[in-house]
């Protein structure tokens, strides 16, 4: 996850989190996601993600995926990531698989929007992401005390369909659930790893945790990327690609509908129901893809709620009785 200093505008601190060791059995996050399958069912073609993050640098997993970007602020940098943490992001989001990484919706296009400033510059960032056709925006970013800072641009996405996911936060840099990811609304996403356990030395945890995803000793094809990497970034990247891949195969959802689609579809890994490690689960893009969507034409009341300090237990509660009542 990217440390975001608030309200300042400097270049974003990198925040890869924990370089281990080469992981010579390749992505196992692909097999853990069952990914093969769900590219027959959808590769989000046709779906916009917006990524708020460092940039995104030419790489050849990415020729034909990168739209246009722009920056916040506007210091009239040349094009591209001399970081290389969104060029992470974006390969493990939609990655071509030409050059040996292939990402969650290999057939989505990224928005870049290159973020060296604060919480304001963020907001602005994701209205331009929206703004710009976006229907899922990803911040795998995050700044400390529960800031509101955010809360414009959130709402913005909500007035205008779109879904935003954020990292939840890296153990031993962050106590708790950082802002973004915080935010009613935001799909806080935290880290797994090969065995779906839930790691307490990679990510925190909370009430505002939503769903779980793969982040430890995760690999792409980003040149100078020597070892994999763990985090959180790259569990909100990952939902990001699948949430673009449920728009695709399903346009009609709003993105409440397809908050409530992943919910219902999650592999519930910790306590019954929702839990503050797991979220609702593991997101399972294979589920999400095949199990035909609840549509009643309204928005799911656990969604409203979700985020709100009452909200959480309610939703618990109710996600629990969901669960035992399913066949």
């Amino acid at each position: 996850m990217r440390k975001l200093a608030p309200l300042t505008l400097v270049a974003l601190l990198p925040l890869l989190a924990l370089t281990t060791t080469a992981d010579a059995a390749g992505p196992y996050w692909a097999d853990q996601l069952g990914l093969s399958r769900a590219w027959a069912l959808s590769e989000g073609a046709g779906v916009r993600v917006g990524l708020v993050d460092t940039g995104v640098a030419a790489e050849p997993d990415l020729d034909g995926a990168v739209r246009p970007g722009a920056d916040f602020p506007d210091l009239g940098a040349p094009a591209g990531d001399t970081i290389g943490h969104g060029t992470t992001m974006a390969l493990l989001i939609a990655g071509r698989g030409t050059a040996g990484t292939r990402g969650v919706a290999p057939k989505a296009e990224i928005l870049p929007a290159r973020l060296t400033g604060g919480p304001a510059d963020a907001v602005a960032a994701v209205r331009w992401a929206v703004d710009q056709g976006a229907k899922v925006v990803n911040l795998s970013l995050g700044s400390g005390g529960r800031t509101t800072g955010y809360d414009e641009a959130v709402t913005y996405a909500r007035d205008h369909d779109v879904v935003v996911v954020a990292a939840a936060g890296n153990a031993g840099e962050d106590r708790e659930v950082t802002s973004p990811a915080d935010r009613p609304g935001v799909l806080a996403v935290s880290a797994v790893d090969r065995a779906g356990k839930f790691r307490d030395d990679v990510s925190v945890s909370g009430p505002e945790v939503a769903f779980a995803a793969p982040g430890v000793d995760i690999s792409t094809s980003r040149p100078g990327e020597k070892a994999p990497t763990s985090g959180t970034s790259q569990a909100a990247a990952i939902v990001s690609g699948v949430v673009a891949l449920v728009r695709s195969r399903y346009p009609e959802l709003t993105a409440a509908q397809v908050t409530d689609q992943l919910a219902r579809t999650a592999k519930d890994l910790g306590p019954p129901g929702r839990d503050d490690e797991y979220g609702y689960g593991l997101i399972d893009p294979v589920a999400a893809l095949s199990t035909e969507p609840a549509v009643d034409g309204g928005t799911p009341w656990w969604v409203i709620t979700l985020g709100t300090a009452g909200g959480v237990a309610v939703l618990a509660a109710a996600f629990l009785l969901f669960r035992r009542r399913r066949p």
